[in-house]
Order: C-alpha cells, then sequence, then structure tokens
C-alpha cells in the first residue's frame, strides 16, 4: 500500500512540476514579446496609423510637413481649418497621435487648445524649447506636442 501511494504522489508531483515549468516558460515567452515590442518608439505605444484607421481613427499627412502622419480619434475628428464647415462649432481641445511617415515610429501626442480656452490659462508646454505653447495658424490653435 505504501509503494502505491508513493506512486500516485510521484505522478502528482510530476504533473505539478510541469503545469509550473509551462507556467515559466508562458510568463518569460511573454516577457520577450513586450521586451522586444518596447525596443523601438514605433512599437512602444503600440499603435500605427493604419491600426488606428480600421479602428475609426482619421489619419491625415499635413500639407505643412508631410513627413508626419496625424491620428485623431473616433468622435472627434481633426479640428476644421478656419473658413470650413464646422470652424465656429469646433471643440475646446484636441489629443492627436503623431507619426513619423518614413518609419511609421510613433512620435508623440499633440495637444492642441482654441485660442479662447489657451488665453484662459496659457498652459506650460515644458516639451518646447520656449516651454510654451506654440500658434498654429492654419487651423487657429495652440499645440504643444508631447513627444516620446
Amino acid at each position: 500500500m505504501q509503494r502505491r501511494s508513493n506512486a500516485r504522489s510521484a505522478k502528482w508531483i510530476g504533473a505539478s512540476a510541469i503545469k509550473r515549468l509551462t507556467r515559466a516558460l508562458v510568463v518569460i515567452g511573454a516577457a520577450a514579446v513586450f521586451a522586444g515590442a518596447t525596443a523601438s518608439p514605433s512599437h512602444a505605444a503600440g499603435l500605427s496609423p493604419d491600426q488606428l484607421t480600421q479602428a475609426g481613427w482619421t489619419c491625415v499627412r499635413p500639407l505643412v510637413d508631410p513627413t508626419r502622419e496625424i491620428c485623431a480619434p473616433p468622435g472627434q475628428g481633426l479640428p476644421p481649418l478656419p473658413g470650413t464647415p464646422g470652424f465656429a462649432d469646433r471643440g475646446p481641445s484636441y489629443e492627436l497621435r503623431v507619426f513619423q511617415v518614413a518609419t511609421g515610429d510613433f512620435i508623440g501626442v499633440q495637444h492642441l487648445l482654441r485660442p479662447d480656452i489657451y488665453l484662459l490659462g496659457t498652459p506650460p508646454c515644458p516639451q518646447q524649447p520656449n516651454g510654451a505653447y506654440v500658434y498654429v495658424p492654419r487651423n487657429d490653435t495652440w499645440s504643444c506636442l508631447h513627444e516620446t
């Protein structure tokens, strides 16, 4: 009887060890994938303009800087330009994702404010060389680019 019990214990311990080993390998594999995914800026945020477009985002290359692609989330869209429909009723702020076209690298998040909102408190933008938002006359907004 004692022998049979030991055999069962050995089987149970062996099965348990295999489960623990399998779990450890899964965790190590996941960590390796995560480390590889964060190795470059384009993967750091897990984003690409194609993925965002498929998820309903609006992505465009600005005429003033065709080396970049900017993406706006669904429901927000891009800020309308002066003189276009919707300009008078545009949102107070916009959060856009910015990518490098040539490499697909994620550059950062661009925060845009309507002039009336910006002038209420003139928030700082530590990422800019002078520490302040930059006025963008093309779409009549104040911009701060938070680069990664």
